[in-house]
């Protein structure tokens, strides 16, 4: 099949849900040239048919991903239609807030700070094999694309981390041991 190159990002987030929302923001907001890739461009962070954010489980979550500088939590502050704290009866520990979403709102709002965040670019394609070369990802290609990744991600700080590693789910690029760096420049940049 002949391929050709269709451009060059430092990291390519395929599928735009929860998970890869945010990690395509995280990555742009790290200063990283960022493609997102969705079979379906109005699915954004579509939410099934229970449209709730929190709960005992996913609350932490939640929480965590907040703390990280995330947008769901922020996303639900804004299109959330019920708020309610669960196990009102029972102590603390198991307590927990749970919002209710208007799904196509929260969808819409999302997709909407994707686009407009620099450094980001959402693309609809279907990712149908990925480029290794020597044992390393190189990219991904769909039926029509090539899509290369550079070399890693640099921070604002200049710091490099070169991309070794691929992880699904969260698209981070990071090897183990260059973890304590990267706190180490996230630390100094807040």
């Amino acid at each position: 099949m002949n391929r050709f190159e269709a451009g060059s990002f430092d990291v390519i987030v395929v599928g735009a849900g929860h998970a890869g929302s945010e990690a395509a923001l995280a990555a742009a907001r790290m200063g990283c040239s960022t493609m997102l890739v969705t079979i379906d461009l109005n699915m954004v962070a579509f939410m099934p048919c229970n449209p709730s954010i929190g709960g005992p489980a996913k609350g932490v979550v939640v929480r965590e991903i907040d703390a990280l500088g995330g947008e769901m939590g922020r996303n639900i502050d804004k299109t959330y239609i019920q708020m309610r704290m669960l196990n009102t009866g029972k102590g603390p520990a198991v307590q927990a807030l749970r919002a209710q979403a208007d799904k196509d709102d929260y969808a819409h709002h999302m997709k909407h700070t994707i686009e407009k965040q620099e450094n980001l670019l959402l693309k609809q394609a279907i990712v149908e094999e990925l480029i290794v070369e020597d044992g390393e990802v190189k990219g991904c290609s769909d039926a029509y694309r090539r899509r290369l990744p550079r070399w890693g991600c640099r921070h604002h700080s200049r710091n490099l981390f070169p991309r070794q590693n691929h992880h699904r789910g969260l698209g981070l690029f990071i090897r183990t041991e260059q973890l304590a760096a990267f706190h180490q420049v996230i630390r100094k940049s807040a």
